[in-house]
């Protein structure tokens, strides 16, 4: 980390596939009986959990030069495992998995690590029940997510709070039951489980928050191109934004609108941002241009914004270092529920710098006069990927290679952050 001090960043790269849509495409493609092919999809500790789950169930899935071949016999011949399935650090492989298991009628148990153990799986337990599911939970909440053969019905749903994983774990389980399933969300959340189960070939449509699944139908195999992750860009974007000469760009990213709101947020503050649509058929895909802007206005954050940035929050707060007044979060409450509550955390560590927060229950108020750091100080990454990441930039910012417990969780979403960090340092 030493080696990135003193320096400006500047140039153009591609960043990792996007883990949500990667996880999806493992798991759709595994439903449909024959070959589909996952170009581009992210390399890491999460989506190897989900690719090992579906070869459990009696998926062949095979390295190819640019991916992954599916090969599957189709979900009337996907076999209930003889183990209990592994999701590693993945929320996402364990609470989609659950709404599959007990959609295709199979019998299975659902493990993960220390953090899945602690992340509370009621949330779909309830809507699953609702269907017909049977599922145990620890003390009725948290993982091992046990789950037994059931016989299950459509489902009309409002969701409390928009969540895409919820939302995608009921759409799986009622992918092949006969009749209509309506689920109607508070507020859009990322939509890749709607556009892809289009491109597999699901009955399924989109009208405004109402998601209408009508069941009961084959999947065909296809074929899918995963861009870039914009929650990884978003390191980058930030980087660039802060530190004094920095100018990256980002090809081949996700320009989703359900997940773009950084690019909101940056130009709210009146950031030197560019975007570059290049293709808009299934999942929008572009480039983004991010220029070190010296002054930047503050912002408010809240409602229908916060799920279509919920994993950005964190690096987005250090963006209060250089804003000309206080920046607020509301309304983020999940950030509670992810790999450490993230909430904690970003005020525990960056408090150690001179930011001043006021804590909400699903959120905070904080500002910042200027950055210090007292010799010595210890950070922590709390074994969560965007933790370690957004403290690995703030060092840059500060050109002060900060003490940090652990950095191997990187390997989640951006497995060569570091490396890519050297690609686009120029000296200052």
């Amino acid at each position: 980390m030493k080696t990135l001090m003193n320096s400006r960043f500047y140039g153009t790269r591609k960043v990792p596939g996007d883990k949500s849509i990667t996880h999806r495409s493992l798991m759709f493609a595994s439903l449909a009986k024959g070959i589909s092919h996952v170009k581009d999809p992210l390399l890491s500790a999460d989506t190897y959990a989900t690719k090992a789950c579906m070869e459990s169930l009696g998926v062949e899935i095979v390295a190819e030069p640019e991916g992954w071949k599916v090969d599957s016999p189709g979900r009337k011949h996907l076999q209930s495992p003889n183990a209990p399935l592994y999701t590693g650090n993945s929320g996402t492989t364990a609470r989609l998995l659950t709404g599959m298991i007990a959609g295709i009628g199979l019998e299975a148990e659902i493990i993960g690590d220390a953090s899945i153990s602690k992340r509370p799986m009621d949330r779909i337990k309830a809507p699953l029940e609702q269907m017909g599911a049977r599922i145990a939970l620890k003390n009725d909440k948290y993982p091992p997510i046990k789950i037994s053969k059931a016989e299950l019905s459509p489902i009309s749903y409002t969701m409390p709070v928009a969540s895409a994983q919820v939302k995608s774990a009921l759409l799986l389980a009622g992918l092949f039951v006969e009749g209509k399933s309506v689920i109607t969300e508070p507020s859009p959340s990322r939509n890749h489980s709607e556009l892809m189960l289009a491109e597999f070939g699901a009955d399924i449509s989109v009208d405004d928050h109402v998601i209408t699944l009508d069941g009961g139908k084959e999947l065909s195999p296809a074929d899918v191109v995963v861009p870039g992750d914009i929650s990884s860009a978003a390191f980058l974007l930030v980087l660039a934004t802060l530190k004094p000469g920095s100018d990256i760009t980002i090809e081949n990213v996700s320009l989703n609108e359900t997940r773009s709101g950084i690019i909101d947020v940056l130009e709210m503050m009146e950031a030197d941002i560019t975007v570059e649509p290049t293709s808009t058929t299934g999942e929008p895909i572009g480039n983004i241009r991010a220029v070190y802007t010296p002054k930047l206005k503050g912002f408010e954050i809240s409602g229908a914004l916060i799920p279509r940035l919920i994993d950005e929050i964190p690096i987005l707060t250090l963006l209060a270092a250089h804003s000309d007044g206080p920046c607020t979060v509301r309304d983020a409450v999940e950030l509670r529920y992810k790999e450490t509550d993230r909430i904690r955390a970003v005020i525990d560590e960056l408090s150690k710098f001179g930011f001043e927060f006021t804590e909400y229950n699903d959120g905070f108020t904080v500002s910042l006069e200027k950055i210090h750091l007292a010799e010595g100080v210890s950070m922590r990454g709390y074994g969560d990927h965007r933790i370690i990441m957004m403290l690995i930039v703030l060092g840059i910012v500060m050109d002060q290679p900060l003490d940090i417990d652990d950095m191997a969780a990187i390997d989640i979403s951006y497995p060569d952050f570091m490396a890519d960090l050297e690609a686009l340092r120029k000296d200052a």
